[in-house]
């Protein structure tokens, strides 16, 4: 069975550097956040455009799966579209829901948004990056999931996310 180490939390909260970061130490894959492929050159998006965004990263995950690493980075996962749909459209689909429920097991690391924010056409939400975290850590609560929370910046970043997978494969047994 393939561990699967799942990145989320609010925008610039260094995920993308951090799943890079990960898949170096453990030589593993990882796979990218579909969200910036898919919007990249677009002028706004709309429902459709997130329920796309969401079916291309389950995807990219399974077909990652397929090919039964050891282990397996994800530079986001569908927790993050599930919030995404709520903060911008409400109520989310069944179809994601009903995804949620089914996907694999994993380990989740939180960023806290404790790093500068860096600019970036596709990013929405500077001044909402606290309570977003929280959104974040309230769903992971209700959900009962195992999670570990990472802070620091650069090599300590990735000593905290390093420290947070051991707690949490301790508390799985």
């Amino acid at each position: 069975m393939t561990d699967i180490i799942a990145i989320v939390g609010p925008e610039s909260a260094g995920k993308t550097t951090l799943a890079g970061a990960l898949a170096e130490h453990f030589g593993a894959p990882w796979v990218a956040e579909y969200a910036r492929a898919w919007l990249a050159g677009r002028q706004g998006y709309a429902e459709q455009d997130v329920e796309r965004i969401g079916k291309g990263q389950m995807a990219a995950e399974a077909a990652a799966l397929r090919r039964r690493p050891a282990r397996l980075v994800l530079d986001t996962d569908l927790l993050v579209i599930l919030v995404w749909w709520r903060e911008k459209y409400g109520r989310p689909p069944a179809w994601l829901t009903d995804a949620l429920a089914r996907q694999p097991r994993r380990r989740y690391l939180l960023t806290r948004p404790d790093l500068p924010w860096a600019p970036d056409p596709l990013r929405e939400s500077p001044r909402d990056r606290e309570r977003l975290f929280a959104v974040y850590e309230a769903e992971f609560v209700a959900r009962a999931e195992q999670f570990g929370i990472v802070t620091g910046v650069g090599d300590a970043r990735l000593a905290s996310a390093l420290k947070a997978l051991d707690e949490i494969g301790e508390r799985r047994g």
